[in-house]
């Protein structure tokens, strides 16, 4: 199952509960949700049926062929012949399939996978072109992420999906900005740190000054912290969310810096990493009681 994507799209209408969204929002969330699901399932069941050896993978019409078999996964509710074709040019147009028009007829052309292809469903480790079990994994791994920056992840495959890598670069750098401010009010709460919270209150202050803010208060608190949270900090601060932060600012004005598919890809896996931890901090800090 992939995330709870009322969730993400809680966060469209800035509401922070699902249980606070009007029947219209709910409405308007779960078309948008079904739709979403079925786009990243749909391609995910394509790119696991061309890794089966029996998989007939030709393209024409017919009892076996692809398409037939592809909606047998679906036995309730059965992509239509235009969802079938728009996840398979999508899947061309990602580089993760191919078409093979080396036979005469038209019906016998095949769809095949890529070695990038064949990489999203075999790679254990979190891979963004499989968006479906990224989004999954990103559910089960990180479960305290909040509707807003699930939302940003979100939409960040999406973009990646797409090949619109600057969109994914931007926002990612969202997601990461908003995973940090979220456990700034924790631990802020957490130390009853009224400067902190004042300094995260204010609008005016730049993100790189909460941010810096934020690093020192952990690392005056370092040893309230269990070795787990502790362990790899300085690499997930002062790398992974530092790229992350650059990435988007660059990104999201006129440099004319350029991001490419491996730069996504990268980025993308790396951020799961970095939201475990936040999400880690934010938990913890949550639960435990106020230092006396």
């Amino acid at each position: 199952m992939a995330l709870p994507y009322k969730q993400f799209y809680a966060g469209m209408f800035g509401i922070k509960t699902i249980s606070a969204l009007s029947n219209s929002q709910m409405a308007c969330t779960v078309f948008y949700a079904s739709v979403m699901v079925d786009r990243f399932e749909l391609q995910r069941a394509v790119l696991q049926l061309l890794t089966e050896p029996r998989t007939d993978r030709r393209l024409g019409r017919g009892n076996h062929y692809l398409s037939e078999a592809i909606r047998a996964k679906f036995p309730t509710q059965p992509p239509s012949a235009t969802d079938l074709h728009q996840s398979f040019w999508s899947l061309v147009a990602q580089g993760l399939a191919y078409i093979d028009m080396s036979q005469s007829a038209a019906e016998n052309w095949t769809l095949n996978l890529t070695p990038a292809g064949l990489a999203a469903v075999h790679d254990e480790d979190y891979n963004p072109d499989d968006a479906s079990g990224y989004l999954a994994r990103l559910s089960k791994d990180v479960p305290g992420l909040s509707i807003t920056t699930a939302m940003y992840v979100r939409e960040a495959v999406r973009s990646y999906a797409a090949r619109n890598y600057l969109a994914t670069t931007v926002m990612l750098g969202v997601a990461s900005e908003a995973a940090m401010l979220e456990m700034a009010e924790r631990l802020a709460q957490h130390y009853q740190d009224a400067s902190l919270q004042s300094v995260l209150n204010d609008e005016r202050t730049p993100y790189n000054r909460k941010f810096a803010e934020v690093r020192k208060r952990l690392d005056q608190k370092k040893q309230d912290l269990p070795r787990e949270l502790t362990d790899g900090m300085s690499l997930t601060f002062d790398s992974v969310l530092d790229l992350l932060r650059v990435n988007r600012n660059d990104a999201g004005h006129p440099t004319g810096k350029h991001f490419d598919r491996d730069d996504c890809y990268i980025a993308l896996r790396m951020a799961i990493r970095y939201l475990k931890k936040i999400a880690a901090l934010s938990t913890f800090f949550g639960q435990s009681n106020t230092p006396t």
